[in-house]
Formats: structure tokens, C-alpha cells, sequence
């Protein structure tokens, strides 16, 4: 009787690897021919038919199938590409130790690579769906219907999001989709930053071709592909105005004082509109804090 062997199961992370993203791409082919082999071998099961609701009907994306009832609605479901099945577990027909101990060794490494590859995928639709519903909401200034005073207050309350965050998830969503089909790796959100200009000025196609040069070195950082769109000469240059390369401590002392000038105003303001100015002052508060916490989540990143 043959033992029964597990699929390989791709190294990633190992030293002279660069192609991280190929090795993903050969692994789910492999497992996609082993999955339509074992069907061919044995008969398909009972199918049974579902009732499509009205909205999936009409839907651009195909038909889509209720998997549950939760909160009065229906959950739908549809299957995107690149994840892959979690491996079923089987024993091994020897009886050897070792032989066995090998066996269940490359099943554990086969589940733990599914697990992680399917994580990277899902965080990465997780970006995109968060995007489309928050510029939808915030398209439509539905915080006003909810009695909401702005878009932040109502992301912060109800979903933990603040406006900033809430903002470069926008920003960064037609980047993701993008990307969503040459890539099954996690999206974070602060490394596509560098691509939104790139997708504004040169299109879907000039960033796919920097995330591909950037993946070429492997790990995809913030640095990586801004290095990437300068190669590809997509990154806009970076050049000083004849008054910065004259005046630069001139010009960012007068920086500086802007901040000042701002409280300078509210303070002659509160001498004949007090109410006002207190409401201005709140507000630069906010805005000032909302800032200083931005900068410190980019920094930690």
C-alpha cells in the first residue's frame, strides 16, 4: 500500500527568495488542480438549488446565494479568488514513526501557510470593503440622518474609525482594487499612500507596475515603492522653489508662526465675540489634536 504524501509546501521567507508572490500564485494552481482531480475521482453531491433574492438577482457580479439571516437581513456571500481551502486532516498509511511524524510535520506547515495566506487575503478585502461603504457615507452625508454634526463623529462613534483614518481609507480604496487582482498579500493602508498620486496622474496601469517592481526585492514597504515609482519615473520630482533654496530658516521661522497668528486672532476676537471665539478655539483644539494623533500613528508605523 503507497503512503499517502501531502502537497509540498512552498518555503517563504527563506534566504535568496525574492518571488514571494509567485510561489503563492504556484501553490494555488497546485491546489486547484489537486481539488478538481479528487472531484473527477468521486461523484459530486446532491445540489441543492437556492432561491436568489431579488437585489442578487439584478447584481452586476452574478448571482449571489444567502448564506444566513443576521439582524434581520440576509448575509450575502460571493467567492473571491485567492484563498486558499484549509488542508483536511488524514492519517498516514505507514506505520513508521518517523514516516508519520514527517506526515503530520508538513500538514501542520500546510495548515499554518493556508491560515496566513488567507489572513493576507482577507485584511486586504477588509481594506476595500471599508472604503467603499465610508465614501458612500460620507458621499451622501448620511452622519446628518443618523444626527451626526460631521462624518468623523459619526465613524468614531459608531465604528471605532476616526475621520482621519476614516479619510486615508478613502483615499487609498481605488488603490487596493487596483491592486486586489495581481496581488492575494495584505493592503496597509499607509504604504498606498505613495500610490494615490501615481493613480490620479498615470492610471491603474502605472500602479500596477510600481507594486510589481517593488515586490521584485521582495517585502513591499512604503520605501520600496517609492523607490519603485522613481525607477519607473511615476513619482513626481521633488524640487525647491527659488525662495526655499535661498531662505530656508526664513521660510520655516514664518511657518512656525502661523500657529501663533491663529491663536493671536482668536484671542482679539474674544474681546468682542467671546461666544465665537470660544467655539473657534474648540475647534482648532480639535483640530490640533486629530493632527498630533495622525503623527504619531505615522511615526509608530
Amino acid at each position: 500500500m503507497s503512503r499517502k504524501v501531502p502537497p509540498p509546501i512552498p518555503v517563504i521567507g527563506s534566504k535568496g527568495d525574492s518571488s514571494r508572490e509567485e510561489q503563492l500564485r504556484q501553490w494555488e494552481e497546485s491546489e486547484r488542480q489537486r481539488r478538481e482531480q479528487q472531484a473527477a475521482a468521486t461523484a459530486p453531491p446532491a445540489v441543492v438549488p437556492v432561491q436568489p433574492s431579488a437585489s442578487a438577482a439584478g447584481s452586476a457580479e452574478g448571482v449571489l446565494e444567502p448564506a444566513e439571516e443576521a439582524a434581520g437581513f440576509a448575509v450575502l456571500v460571493r467567492e473571491v479568488p485567492g484563498y486558499l481551502e484549509m488542508p483536511s486532516y488524514t492519517e498516514p498509511d505507514s506505520a513508521d514513526p518517523t514516516e508519520r511524524l514527517e506526515f503530520y510535520s508538513r500538514g501542520i506547515l500546510a495548515v499554518q501557510y493556508a491560515a496566513r495566506a488567507n489572513h493576507e487575503r482577507a485584511e486586504q478585502q477588509k481594506l476595500i470593503g471599508l472604503g467603499l461603504r465610508l465614501r458612500a457615507m460620507k458621499d451622501e452625508e448620511l452622519h446628518k440622518v443618523a444626527g451626526f454634526e460631521t462624518f468623523g463623529d459619526l465613524t468614531d462613534a459608531r465604528f471605532g474609525i476616526k475621520k482621519h483614518q476614516a479619510n486615508n481609507i478613502i483615499r487609498v480604496t481605488p488603490v487596493a482594487q487596483a491592486l486586489e487582482d495581481i496581488t492575494t498579500q495584505e493592503l496597509k493602508e499607509r504604504p498606498l499612500r505613495i500610490l494615490v498620486p501615481i493613480l490620479e496622474t498615470h492610471g491603474v496601469d502605472a500602479v500596477r507596475a510600481t507594486w510589481n517592481e517593488a515586490a521584485r526585492h521582495g517585502n513591499v514597504t512604503d520605501k520600496t515603492l517609492e523607490q519603485a515609482a522613481n525607477f519607473l519615473g511615476y513619482a513626481p520630482p521633488k524640487e525647491l522653489t527659488a525662495g526655499e533654496e535661498k531662505k530656508p530658516e526664513k521660510t520655516a521661522a514664518a511657518g512656525a508662526s502661523e500657529s501663533l497668528k491663529a491663536v493671536e486672532r482668536i484671542r482679539t476676537l474674544a474681546a468682542t465675540d467671546p461666544a465665537r471665539a470660544r467655539r473657534e478655539a474648540q475647534e482648532l483644539e480639535s483640530a490640533v489634536r486629530e493632527l498630533l494623533m495622525e503623527l504619531t500613528q505615522e511615526y509608530v508605523a
